[in-house]
């Protein structure tokens, strides 16, 4: 049989330990039901999947996966959970590549990302980056970007953008196109905002603007 298929139960796989050695022990992959063909490599897999390993569990109702260990492709209420790098990913669809040193992820429609760490969420149409061990040497979301950091002080701040780009080793946020930040009693625009989310700085360049909402009888 060229193809096999499993209907019923739980499928476990190792990283198809046989043509992968160096890699093994790295993904544990198990689904409802999985189909591999020897032909092209691919394994598909549906229903309650589930992928662990390299520091991350994913779960989702769909995926296809190289079985080289190369290329995963994972959609339909795709979860994705960094444990010990306190990040976690929800989109509808979610590829990740394997690189030299770490990994490249492509996530569309990503409804929420979160770093508990540096206390940020964000949003938007299309997020792409290179993790590399625990954290994202750099995360570019564009398309209607929004984004809730709770800043220095402890003062919620609200930003806006057609892109970030997000660096969680150096701890800043930097937006741009139509960038907006909102505070409690202010709104800062600008063409490019720098925010260091330690020290709660925001850079504003380009056209900067700030419109503060005075208390009541004030400003008369």
């Amino acid at each position: 049989m060229k193809k096999f298929s499993a209907l019923i139960g739980t499928v476990l796989i190792l990283l198809f330990a046989a043509s992968v050695p160096a890699l093994a022990e790295q993904m544990r992959l198990t689904s409802d039901t999985l189909d591999y063909d020897p032909s092209t490599g691919i394994v598909k897999a549906s229903g309650n999947v589930n992928v662990l390993g390299r520091g991350a569990e994913i779960t989702s109702r769909f995926g296809e996966f190289d079985a080289g260990g190369k290329r995963s492709h994972l959609w339909d209420e795709v979860v994705a959970n960094w444990t010990e790098g306190g990040m976690t990913m929800e989109c509808a669809d979610l590829v990740i590549l394997e690189e030299p040193g770490g990994q490249h992820l492509t996530a569309r429609s990503v409804k929420k990302f979160s770093d508990s760490v540096r206390k940020l969420t964000m949003r938007s149409g299309l997020m792409e980056g290179t993790l590399r061990g625990k954290e994202f040497s750099e995360l570019v979301a564009t398309g209607n970007v929004v984004a809730d950091a709770v800043l220095s002080g402890g003062e919620p701040t609200r930003m806006t953008g057609t892109k970030a780009v997000y660096s969680k080793a150096k701890g800043t946020l930097i937006f741009s196109g139509s960038a907006s930040a909102t505070q409690k009693d202010r709104k800062i625009t600008a063409e490019t905002f720098i925010i260091h989310l330690e020290s709660g700085r925001i850079e504003a360049i380009g056209n900067p603007r700030m419109v503060v909402d005075l208390p009541a009888g004030e400003g008369k």
